[in-house]
């Protein structure tokens, strides 16, 4: 139970309200005094009702009492909430220690990385848990600025953040009682910069596709071209792509830089399989708002096509709407020809979606932005696992380049990912890559004659190699041939 007394700061005042404690054989548990807002605190074991009733008449009788009511906390206990709070919410571990090094705060975190509980914890030595630092014998006052330590705890290396803290004495002076030590981890370190990169940032989304270092093909540059046009665009979408293209990755970036020009940051993009939709569930998604994107758009059963066919003809301008109307995108794995070929999706719906039509080119129509995606996608892998990301050599770019790319950006990835685990320095060679021989090109006899197919193969490479080394004299130092030769087989082939 908490008692706040509001009343007039002079001497005695404690000590009368004190008194009127022990006829009722209270045992006091907690005194804290407010002068700023004139209020005296004192904390006990709940008593009777009957009991308490009669102290608060005591209390009030008191000569400069203004009041007394009982309330849930006193000031510093809810400091003490909100700070314990905010410690534990911390990512990694806090211990506070006073000048003689003996524990007196603690967060679980800090006790987990200790291999201890905070129970065992408070009032014992922190050199008890960390035995590599004499604590005890620590000059916290020459620690101005911090110190940082590195220890290994459990056999993980561990980052100690030391911090003195001070407090003020009644002559105004600071004076140091004690030092924090924040506890930091690789291992969290690294789960922290990847939750970082992964977070969604409405602003730069769509341009991160156009980084020159990573979009330089020029059906990238086309997709994307009508990928910030629809941005502007209030009308139904169908995208189309193979498999693992990258389709929900552009359309995030899509829906996020349409959230930021539109001030829309309360609708959501919401996707869903047209196989399993069924009509209530498809008119409830519609009824939500927001932008709704069907995966496998011709999957969708007879019955939730004419629904939709009939939600998108009753759409009205938005002009008219004081919100903005779910805006529907047909995802598809088929081609804009398969599509309309195929018996399953209606012609009027094809038609209604395909107002704005946009297609994400597969990966081996954009070889040339192969070297920034391995970029990205190595120095993701490097972040997570808090390691030096790792680059690819010239020759490895070239198997790269020359692979034919059936899994589109998931190969790609399970590809580089692979590569990085075997190779053993910090490039990854030819040799490292998971690219069976046979795979990086189709070969096939050409007119039953082994001099034109060698021809044709050799062509092949050629040009796939040559916007890489865009020279004769590149190329031909690439290939260890002379100059001559390169420049007669590019001048054959008619690739110069």
């Amino acid at each position: 139970m908490r008692l706040e007394v509001r009343c007039e700061d002079r001497v005695g005042m404690a000590m009368e309200i004190l008194d009127l404690l022990v006829p009722y054989h209270i045992d006091m548990r907690r005194v804290e005094v407010n002068s700023r807002i004139g209020c005296l605190y004192v904390g006990f074991d709940d008593i009777e009702f009957k009991q308490l009733t009669q102290l608060l008449a005591d209390i009030r009788r008191l000569r400069g009492v203004a009041d007394v009511k009982t309330v849930q906390y006193t000031p510093s206990e809810r400091e003490q909430h909100v700070l314990h709070t905010l410690l534990e919410a911390l990512p990694d571990g806090v211990v506070a220690v006073d000048l003689k090094g003996i524990i007196t705060m603690a967060t679980q975190q800090a006790a987990e990385d200790v291999s201890s509980t905070l129970t065992q914890m408070f009032g014992q030595p922190l050199s008890q848990f960390i035995p590599s630092i004499n604590f005890e014998r620590l000059d916290w006052q020459t620690f101005q600025h911090g110190v940082t330590k590195r220890v290994r705890l459990n056999g993980q290396l561990m980052l100690l953040e030391m911090q003195p803290y001070f407090v003020t004495n009644e002559n105004a002076i600071n004076v140091c009682a004690g030092g924090v030590i924040y506890i930091r981890s690789a291992q969290r370190l690294g789960r922290q910069a990847s939750s970082l990169r992964k977070a969604p940032d409405a602003e730069h989304a769509l341009q991160g596709f156009l980084e020159t270092g990573v979009c330089r093909s020029v059906a990238m540059k086309r997709c994307l071209t009508f990928a910030h046009a629809y941005v502007s665009i209030d009308s139904p979408m169908l995208m189309t792509g193979e498999f693992a293209v990258g389709k929900k990755r552009l359309l995030d970036a899509i829906f996020h830089a349409w959230q930021k020009q539109n001030l829309e940051f309360e609708s959501a993009i919401r996707y869903v399989g047209g196989g399993a939709l069924v009509p209530e569930i498809l008119m409830e998604y519609l009824e939500q708002g927001g932008w709704l994107a069907i995966d496998d758009v011709e999957r969708m059963s007879d019955s939730c096509q004419g629904l939709l066919i009939d939600w998108l003809k009753e759409q009205p301008s938005r002009l008219y709407q004081t919100q903005a109307p779910c805006r529907v995108i047909g995802l598809s794995r088929l081609s804009d020809e398969s599509l309309r070929e195929q018996d399953h999706l209606r012609d009027e719906l094809y038609f209604m979606l395909s107002s704005y039509q946009l297609h994400v080119p597969p990966l081996r129509e954009r070889k040339e932005d192969l070297a920034g995606l391995s970029r990205e996608i190595l120095a993701d892998a490097g972040e997570r696992s808090g390691e030096t990301p790792m680059s690819l050599s010239e020759d490895a770019m070239a198997s790269l380049k020359m692979h034919h790319w059936p899994g589109n950006l998931k190969e790609l990835e399970s590809c580089l990912y692979q590569a990085r685990h075997i190779a053993s320095g910090v490039q990854i060679e030819t040799s490292d890559l998971p690219l069976k021989v046979g795979e990086t090109m189709p070969i096939a006899l050409i007119d039953g004659s082994l001099d034109k197919t060698v021809k044709a193969y050799e062509a092949q490479v050629l040009r796939k190699l040559y916007p890489q080394y865009p020279s004769t004299r590149k190329l031909a130092k690439f290939l260890n041939v002379s100059h001559s030769s390169i420049a007669n087989k590019l001048k054959e082939y008619d690739i110069v």
